[in-house]
């Protein structure tokens, strides 16, 4: 496989677009990449319309594993995405269904409504999602008492594509300039 220079995908202070338009990225899809070049870029506002609320939680319960249907995207369009755990739950992100993110060996950090306390900006939890490669969710309720919701708020950048058939990453046939783009948990 062709070598690649070193880059910060997820970089420390407020979200900023990765590409700008007429710039080509190369999403990590399958454990390969594929090559798009960016045609639009619009901002996905922090709001109630992009809260997902993964439902009511006894004292101690944890939830089902929860697609964020929400954050789905149409063909040939990514999302970059940063969340904010907005009520008293701790969460856990999966890529996937089964693919956990921030995970070790053994065990997953987690999400709280505290990391804003050293991650103000949120840059531990950006994320991408490619069309269908779906964004999962499951919240722990780690208090006495049982909550009414389980809310988490996500904001970012939606990108649309167009497909660049003429470069291979299987050909090892790469574009000169692009950025690598995270787009599963395949990493």
């Amino acid at each position: 496989m062709p070598t690649l220079p070193m880059f910060h995908t997820y970089r420390a202070g407020p979200i900023e677009q990765v590409n700008m338009p007429g710039e080509t990225v190369g999403l990590w899809i399958n454990k390969v990449y594929e090559f798009y070049k960016v045609l639009f870029i619009e901002g996905i506002m922090r709001s109630d319309p992009v809260t997902l609320d993964l439902g009511a939680l006894a004292a101690a319960a944890i939830s089902a594993v929860t697609q964020a249907t929400l954050l789905q995207m149409p063909d040939l369009e990514f999302v970059q995405l940063r969340l904010e755990v907005l009520d008293d739950i701790e969460v856990i992100i999966y890529q996937g269904r089964a693919d956990q993110r921030h995970k070790l060996q053994n065990v997953v950090a987690t999400l709280s409504r505290f990391n804003r306390e050293f991650d103000p900006c949120a840059h531990q939890t950006e994320m991408f999602e490619f069309e269908d490669n779906f964004i999962f969710l499951q919240a722990t309720n780690q208090t006495g008492y049982a909550l009414t919701q389980a809310r988490v708020v996500f904001w970012g950048y939606r990108y649309v594509l167009e497909a660049l058939p003429d470069f291979s990453w299987k050909r090892q046939k790469l574009p000169d300039v692009w950025t690598r783009i995270p787009a599963t948990a395949h990493l």
